[in-house]
């Protein structure tokens, strides 16, 4: 049970802070949108107002090979500007906190803490989710690509490593969907980089009953 929690947790880091490949087609649902400033100002603006957040989520991990995917479901947290809680109930009770530089594991009633800053994969974690719930996405530059896709009622934000940068080593890319009504975070999806002639392994998260400037007390966050 403690190495299913440790793998999991390897998986989710090493993951979240990688990003990928292009749409060899537009996603099915969406349409290309030319309105990527306008985007970005109004989630930011729209962020501005965001102090907290709460809310529920489902974790679907993918392993190429395997007959079945790994669901698991917990509770969200985050507050302004760098503290986030996963807290996992089933399968098994476990946490993960990120609070500046460290970060928590809790498993099976033990912790562990460590320095994200000596680790290259917790801090661009860290610095990915907290920047999309932020509102500052991470703009186009000499390691990643951003695409940006519509539908009636969400945008869906397509995160692209760059040929020859350390994030196409590792992964193919993350898609980010939000509401259009108030740019709300629907779901995350990171998808790993093919091994051999395996598929792409892939971790998503979706996320629902979104609670928003609601007090969460500090010692979620805790992290000695």
């Amino acid at each position: 049970m403690k190495n299913l929690f440790k793998n999991i947790t390897v998986g989710v880091i090493a993951m979240m802070m990688s990003v990928g490949s292009v749409f060899a087609e537009v996603p099915a649902g969406f349409k290309a949108s030319s309105s990527m400033e306008k985007f970005k100002n109004d989630m930011l603006s729209s962020a501005k107002s965001m102090t907290t957040m709460k809310s529920d989520f489902v974790q679907i991990k993918h392993i190429s090979g395997m007959t079945k995917d790994i669901e698991s479901t917990g509770e969200f947290c985050f507050k302004k500007e760098d503290k986030l809680s996963l807290e996992y109930k089933k399968p098994m009770p476990s946490q993960i906190v990120m609070n500046g530089s460290k970060i928590k594991m809790v498993s099976g009633g033990r912790s562990t803490v460590m320095d994200g800053n000596s680790n290259p994969a917790i801090a661009n974690l860290k610095s990915m989710m907290s920047s999309c719930l932020s509102g500052q996405l991470p703009t186009n530059s000499d390691n990643i690509k951003l695409d940006l896709y519509e539908n009636d009622t969400q945008y869906l934000v397509y995160v692209t490593p760059k040929a020859g940068s350390n994030l196409a080593k590792r992964a193919e890319h993350m898609e980010v969907v939000v509401t259009k009504a108030d740019y709300t975070i629907v779901s995350f999806k990171m998808v790993e980089k093919p091994k051999g002639t395996k598929g792409s392994d892939y971790m998503q998260f979706t996320f629902s009953n979104m609670k928003r400037n609601i007090a969460i007390d500090d010692s979620v966050f805790k992290v000695q």
